[in-house]
């Protein structure tokens, strides 16, 4: 039971962050952002050109 719970909340989460991804990518111009808590917690529209953490492949 505790197995499906997890796969259950992992299944969730990926959904809810490709869900917002695709989102972002339809509504929002680049480097739009959009305040959610005030000047604390906002939301940018920016992308990585590079692999994993902006890491680049290749030379």
């Amino acid at each position: 039971m505790k197995s499906r719970t997890a796969v259950l909340i992992i299944l969730l989460i990926i959904i809810a962050d490709q869900a917002l991804k695709i989102w972002v990518k339809t509504t929002m111009s680049y480097h739009e952002q959009i305040p959610l808590i005030g000047s604390w917690f906002r939301l940018f529209f920016i992308e990585n050109e590079g692999m994993a953490w902006g890491w680049k492949f290749g030379g």
